[in-house]
């Protein structure tokens, strides 16, 4: 008697396993079809309020190519650079993004094409300590349908098999931007000037500090110096003109700021990377500025204006020095 229990309950356990396992093996099927789906409407999507900028500036080719945080968002104007250099320009800044997400999606746009030129807009804050290191990592759940690409992996599930685990659904890449995803079908592209965001002039807000005039004693974070680096060798292997930028501010910088901006030009001079530094009284007028590090649209054409010019001269110096070898 007992015997035969212990068969029943066997029996009764292998079915409950099969039972589990054809669930699992469905909802692994609907995963696949339905993320899919969402990876072609993804790909297909165009660059709108509602969408951030990926696909435009990957499935498109430029000549000139800046990345950053709001600031070069803010900063950049495309259609000003080009005229004064004649090149195409893209403004890949980002708000709310820092160095990771700049790095990450430079190495996506190597791997599409290799443009002429990269610019990196930088903040003091890039390779300093913060207090919660976690958040920028967790900001680029946005480049998550992008997660097949090995340094998006890396930095995404920095290594943990858990979250490496969790990609491999396809529909958890999209499961911040489906309702996105389907607004994005009704609505029409937005082509603003090559991904500048445009201010115009606006009043002045005395607010938004850099993060580095509230850190007392930073320090180096060795990985993002780490990042930062491979940010510029990985164009310098490809023979792509790069140059680090730090653009205006409206008021003079902390000297916490100072301190990390001359580091930036010794780590740069090493690497034979030009450093443009825009940090000089030029701009200190409080009606380019729509607060205190972010510029409006006014402070944003005479910048961009008299970024290209110094970067033209800057290429003509290069161009003649190669010359003359």
């Amino acid at each position: 008697m007992r015997a035969n229990l212990s068969i029943f309950s066997f029996r009764r356990m292998q079915v409950f396993l099969l039972k589990i396992f054809i669930f699992l093996l469905l909802l692994f099927a609907v995963d696949q079809i339905f993320g899919t789906l969402l990876e072609h409407l993804h790909r297909r999507a165009s660059y709108n309020l509602n969408w951030t900028k990926e696909n435009w500036l990957l499935n498109e080719h430029f000549d000139m190519v800046i990345f950053g945080s709001s600031r070069a968002l803010r900063h950049y104007v495309p259609t000003v650079i080009s005229s004064e250099l004649g090149l195409s320009v893209f403004n890949a800044g980002q708000n709310g993004q820092y160095l990771l997400y700049a790095y990450a999606l430079e190495q996506l746009l190597l791997e599409q094409y290799t443009p002429k030129i990269i610019i990196l807009d930088i903040l003091p804050s890039y390779v300093i300590k913060v207090e919660n290191p976690e958040e920028e990592f967790e900001r680029l759940s946005s480049l998550a349908p992008y997660i097949d690409h090995p340094e998006v992996r890396q930095l995404l599930t920095r290594g943990q098999c858990l979250g490496q685990l969790k990609y491999l659904l396809k529909m958890f890449r999209f499961n911040s931007q489906v309702l996105s995803i389907l607004a994005n079908l009704r609505e029409k592209p937005s082509r603003v000037d090559n991904g500048y965001e445009i201010i115009g002039k606006s009043e002045f807000y005395d607010r938004n500090p850099f993060l580095i005039d509230v850190v007392q004693d930073a320090e180096i974070d060795s990985f993002k110096l780490h990042i930062l680096k491979k940010f510029i060798t990985s164009a310098q292997e490809r023979n792509i003109n790069v140059a680090i930028v730090f653009s205006p501010v409206s008021e003079k910088i902390s000297r916490q700021a100072q301190h990390i901006l001359y580091f930036y030009s010794e780590l740069f001079e090493s690497m034979h990377v030009p450093f443009l530094n825009f940090a000089t009284e030029d701009y200190a007028d409080k009606d380019l500025f729509f607060d205190i590090i972010h510029m409006n649209g006014v402070g944003a054409d005479l910048f961009s204006r008299a970024f290209a010019r110094r970067f033209s001269a800057l290429i003509q110096k290069k161009t003649a020095i190669v010359s003359c070898r």
